[in-house]
């Protein structure tokens, strides 16, 4: 018994021996904490300088005068689809006038288009002034829907588009240059859809 603990205690002793002797002849290899603990220095370095003094120092090699401005960055909450203005799913109310037998036709889609083309420069000057600033792009669509009364006249305005132009008066903006807007008289109210692509 003796004899076998004596030969495990050799044993032991020997490979220890072995590992000792073998780490003494390689180099020593970088482990995984070293590798991340010596680049993480050059990381931090290349995050701690904004990339407001990066593009200051190439606007400066380039020779330009004036920086050119840090673009916002947008999130999924900026981007995400919302509706403001007037529920225009509820019926519109009608005046009967008996003393007028006239029957006014409906309008026609040129007809309506014509007019609201007038205004469509407005409307995207409303979506330009809307955005965070002119550099930052914004995806998505605006649409603009309108009930347009029997008299003509625009009564109902609704804007779904980008939070981010929501937030900065787009349905405000809309709605004014909307309350311009004038068609002919027809028979019935109409509701209409405007959707412009924003690029």
């Amino acid at each position: 018994m003796k004899g076998f603990v004596l030969g495990l205690v050799v044993a032991a002793l020997a490979f220890a021996g072995y590992l000792f002797w073998k780490r003494q002849t390689t180099p020593p290899m970088p482990t995984a904490q070293n590798a991340v603990a010596s680049s993480t220095p050059a990381k931090r370095a290349a995050k701690k300088r904004p990339r407001a003094a990066a593009r200051a120092a190439r606007v400066a090699a380039e020779g330009s005068a004036e920086p050119e401005p840090e673009p916002v960055r947008l999130s999924a909450a900026d981007l995400r689809q919302v509706a403001q203005g007037d529920d225009l799913s509820t019926p519109d109310v009608l005046r009967l006038d008996m003393a007028n037998d006239r029957e006014l036709p409906e309008l026609s889609q040129d007809q309506i288009d014509e007019h609201f083309r007038s205004q469509e420069p407005a409307i995207l000057e409303c979506i330009s002034r809307s955005r965070p600033d002119p550099e930052t792009f914004v995806p998505g669509r605006v649409t603009v829907k309108f009930r347009i009364q029997r008299a003509g006249t625009v009564r109902g305005v609704r804007v779904e588009g980008p939070a981010i132009l929501q937030r900065n008066g787009l349905h405000d903006c809309i709605k004014g240059v909307m309350a311009r807007l004038r068609f002919p008289a027809s028979g019935t109210s109409q509701i209409l859809s405007y959707p412009f692509r924003l690029s």
